[in-house]
């Protein structure tokens, strides 16, 4: 995830000057994304914070004398387990407004682009654009025109992604799982299809149905073993066994994050929570 901050910041903050450059400036989109920046900013310190203090928090488990029966240590331990578990989402869903937000500036970088060419001579004015139902010059329309409505039209793939993500921002989680679905039945080879899948498992956890995020987690796994969601599926997985008392089955699940993804967020979560159950990782 730091190696996407890092791009995706430095991307944002050039974002002012590319529009500048073209003297076509878009100061309403420009200033949404720099607005962005500064939220991201703000819950990524808050993640980091939380990450910091739950690592002190198992710190002084691991020191608390073991003590048979012990209510104050089972309660501090659940605790621990529960911050574990939000950790993971929180971070999951930093990671999801990094690569919205890299979409946006792609999609205004190639805007900008757009507006270089049709600027250079020999191109023609903005002003002449090809009228009303009408085509380009070649007879071939306008691939950014998306379908309309009418039979047989499909709905935008982005837009109907970005409606399921906002409708699982907003705890509208029945909402979400039916978005996430039909963009993954519509639009199975799209780069999103397998982060859909993904937020499907994540609505499912959230909403205390562990089992049924389980499958949604494996159905990632089984359809994109390569996913940059992989890991985060991985150690979803092992959480929401824990959450159904399946230790076993969690600690094996755990210790497969940590060993085929080392160095990553998820593996260091999972390491911290075999400790917090005692088992090496």
């Amino acid at each position: 995830m730091r190696g996407a901050v890092r791009t995706a910041l430095a991307a944002a903050l050039a974002v002012p000057a590319l529009a500048g450059a073209t003297g076509c400036v878009m100061p309403d989109q420009v200033s949404s994304i720099q607005k962005d920046v500064a939220g991201i900013r703000s819950d990524l310190q808050q993640v980091r914070r939380d990450q910091a203090e739950t690592t002190k928090r198992l710190e002084a488990l691991e020191t608390h004398p073991k003590v048979e029966g012990d209510q104050a240590t089972k309660a501090d331990m659940a605790d621990v387990t529960t911050s574990i578990s939000q950790l993971s989402q929180d971070v999951s869903i930093v990671d999801e407004r990094l690569n919205d937000m890299g979409r946006r500036i792609e999609r205004l970088s190639q805007q900008v682009q757009q507006a270089r060419e049709m600027n250079q001579p020999g191109s023609g004015s903005l002003s002449q654009a090809p009228p009303a139902g009408g085509t380009q010059s070649g007879g071939t329309e306008p691939s950014s025109v998306s379908s309309s409505p009418g039979a047989g039209a499909r709905p935008d793939p982005e837009a109907l992604y970005n409606t399921a993500y906002a409708d699982f921002s907003k705890g509208n989680y029945a909402l979400a799982v039916s978005g996430f679905e039909e963009y993954f039945e519509k639009f199975p080879g799209t780069a999103l299809a397998d982060n859909a899948l993904y937020w499907i498992g994540e609505c499912h956890f959230s909403q205390g149905d562990f089992p049924e995020a389980v499958r949604a987690f494996d159905r990632l796994l089984e359809a994109y073993p390569d996913s940059d969601k992989a890991a985060a599926g991985n150690l979803k997985k092992g959480l929401a066994y824990l959450e159904q008392n399946e230790v076993g089955q969690a600690i094996v699940q755990l210790r497969y994050v940590v060993a085929e993804y080392p160095g990553s967020d998820e593996a260091k979560i999972a390491r911290d929570k075999l400790t917090s159950l005692g088992a090496s990782s």
